[in-house]
């Protein structure tokens, strides 16, 4: 009973988390999926095409309307909540994915916008969390 507790809350602190943000293009309606991992180091990684993307994101503060984008009008005391991320990810045939993202993350809800960019040229759009 002690293992079966332990695991549930290890399941349960792993999924708060981890963000999930949809990657979306004109042609698909869901790509993928971005997952965004806080504990340990900022893992990121997606699926997309059969291939494994992965890297690290890093994020910092939002402090300007410019900064916080589609966030720019949301309470005052709610803007320290407003993050601007980014990450960049490779898959083993050295193909890449760069992301850049606006967050709003009011209790245990995260909010993301933003694009990502495929070397090859793709545009996707991430939204949700």
């Amino acid at each position: 009973m002690k293992y079966w507790m332990m695991a549930l809350l290890s399941l349960s602190l792993t999924g708060c988390a981890t963000t999930e943000v949809a990657l979306t293009s004109d042609g698909k309606p869901e790509a993928g999926t971005l997952q965004l991992v806080r504990l340990g180091p900022n893992q990121a990684e997606i699926a997309l095409d059969g291939k494994r993307y992965a890297g690290e994101w890093a994020d910092s503060r939002c402090f300007t309307p410019q900064c916080r984008g589609e966030f720019f009008n949301v309470p005052k005391t709610q803007r320290r909540h407003i993050r601007k991320g980014s990450a960049e990810l490779a898959a083993q045939d050295d193909s890449s994915l760069n992301c850049e993202w606006v967050s709003h993350e009011v209790s245990h809800d995260k909010n993301v916008i933003g694009t990502c960019q495929a070397s090859d040229g793709r545009q996707f759009k991430l939204m949700g969390g």
